[in-house]
């Protein structure tokens, strides 16, 4: 009888520590990009732990069978990193590296404009994430390209450098709710709502130009991209709006 009792408990026991490991593991800090991702890992997080809560109230592993999506996927997802291979790896600057990837076949990345990736990196067993934006044509077949800038401090920018071609990075994504359509904005209720208060449709003129730089608390650098006639104008304005020649650049 008392043995039958010490084989229960034990039963008991080993079901609990089970139920343990398989509880998900809250992300640190330094897993999420700051990026307002889409999910967010945390999103991710309280996700799979509101399913292992039930599962475990119900005792029925059976429903955790939802919180691994990774059966060889083959397509880009927001949950789940995927493993592409560098193809080619560029050094362009002291700090600046130009990156390639390949895709499978001939496929494309399928990215539009506006939106992002979430690279993953492990530093000194320390998970950390973050996004970049590709460079390469959307149209471009079988490999995608980011440029990235290494920080003397920076945790990923650590994994960057010992990147060789030939080496697995992970990535997950799209992200970015923002997907830009040729001619199609017109107003400013069609941007996301941090935009709407910065962007001016219409001509832009002497008087809007100083307003502009008045609301800078710091002196501003401005960028000026358009027809030969457009940046001359933007050049003088400007000037009569107190900045300097070195306080702005023509493309």
């Amino acid at each position: 009888m008392q043995a039958s009792l010490r084989m229960g408990n034990n039963e008991e026991e080993d079901t609990e520590e089970t139920w343990l490991q398989l509880r998900p593991v809250e992300p640190s800090p330094s897993q999420c990009c700051g990026s307002g991702c889409s999910p967010c890992v945390f999103d991710l997080y309280h996700r799979d732990l509101a399913r292992w809560e039930a599962a475990r109230a119900r005792n029925d592993k059976s429903l955790l069978s939802g919180k691994q999506s990774q059966s060889c996927p083959s397509k880009l997802s927001p949950e789940t990193f995927l493993a592409f291979r560098i193809s080619a790896m560029d050094k362009l600057t002291k700090d600046t590296y130009h990156v390639r990837f390949a895709l499978p076949g001939n496929s494309l990345l399928g990215l539009h404009p506006g939106q992002h990736l979430v690279l993953r990196g492990i530093v000194d067993d320390l998970e950390i994430q973050r996004a970049y934006t590709p460079i390469s044509p959307a149209n471009a077949e079988g490999y995608f390209e980011v440029l990235i800038k290494c920080y003397q401090t920076g945790l990923m920018s650590r994994c960057v450098k010992s990147w060789r071609v030939g080496d697995i990075a992970f990535w997950r994504g799209p992200f970015g709710s923002f997907c830009y359509k040729p001619n199609k904005e017109t107003s400013p209720e069609q941007l996301p709502w941090s935009y709407r208060e910065k962007t001016h449709f219409g001509r832009l003129d002497q008087d809007l130009i100083e307003e502009l730089v008045g609301c800078c608390r710091r002196k501003p650098f401005a960028l000026v991209c358009g027809s030969p006639k457009f940046t001359e104008d933007m050049a003088k304005y400007l000037l009569c709006a107190g900045l300097t020649k070195n306080s702005y650049f023509l493309f």
